[in-house]
């Protein structure tokens, strides 16, 4: 028959307990021990590192060795340093030359002594009986400050080197214009001072647009020069 017997809770515990302690466990691993043998292992490199020493081949007497080795053959190949060292030792070129140089027949001796009296020109020196070459004038020039403004608004200009010729009277009649699109404004007519040279306040023509123009001034041979302008 079947056993309908049920077991109360203390009943179970106590058997469970007994029944503990007949079993038998295994042993538990000793991770302390693998932990500081794992430790132990990996210190190991670090220490035979630390102590390493330096190859026979590196040691420092070797490595002088090796760079006198290398200045020695930088003079060898550098063309530039053979010929400062060997400066001291070449033999004079002089008497070389000299010996070189002197004729042997009687007429050949006597037109190297006439040869030998004609002094060389000096370099840049013009040759005789040659006009120096004459120095070309200044060109004229201005310039606008501001060089940019709004139109109706107020700049200076000034100029220099505005003469009649290479060095001669100042100029007169220097007329000032003012260009832009294909139209043309003359602000002014006015003449150079005795420094061949002017400075004029103008003013933006009043239906000039916003962009790039210029402002000329035209002497009363034609010569013409300019500087750039922006109207706002």
């Amino acid at each position: 028959m079947p056993d309908d017997r049920r077991f109360s809770d203390e009943e179970i515990e106590n058997s469970l307990r007994d029944l503990g302690a007949r079993m038998e466990y295994p042993a538990p691993p000793d991770v302390a021990s693998t932990v500081r043998r794992k430790l132990d292992e990996e210190e190991r490199p670090t220490e035979s590192r630390r102590t390493l020493r330096w190859p026979p081949f590196l040691a420092p007497r070797w490595t002088a060795v090796a760079a006198a080795l290398v200045v020695i053959c930088i003079v060898a190949l550098s063309p530039t340093l053979r010929s400062t060292l060997s400066g001291p030792f070449a033999p004079q070129a002089g008497s070389e030359a000299g010996s070189a140089a002197k004729p042997e027949g009687g007429a050949s001796e006597d037109r190297y002594k006439q040869g030998s009296k004609v002094a060389p020109q000096e370099a840049g020196a013009p040759a005789p009986g040659k006009p120096e070459a004459a120095t070309p004038c200044p060109s004229p020039a201005i310039g606008a400050v501001p060089a940019r403004a709004a139109a109706g608004e107020k700049f200076r200009l000034h100029g220099h080197d505005f003469s009649s010729g290479c060095g001669g009277t100042p100029s007169n009649e220097v007329k000032i214009l003012f260009r832009q699109h294909g139209k043309t404004w003359r602000l002014t007519t006015l003449d150079a001072d005795r420094e061949m040279s002017f400075e004029a306040r103008l003013r933006v023509p009043a239906n000039a647009e916003p962009g790039p123009a210029t402002v000329q001034a035209v002497l009363r041979s034609g010569e013409r020069t300019g500087e750039r302008f922006l109207v706002l």
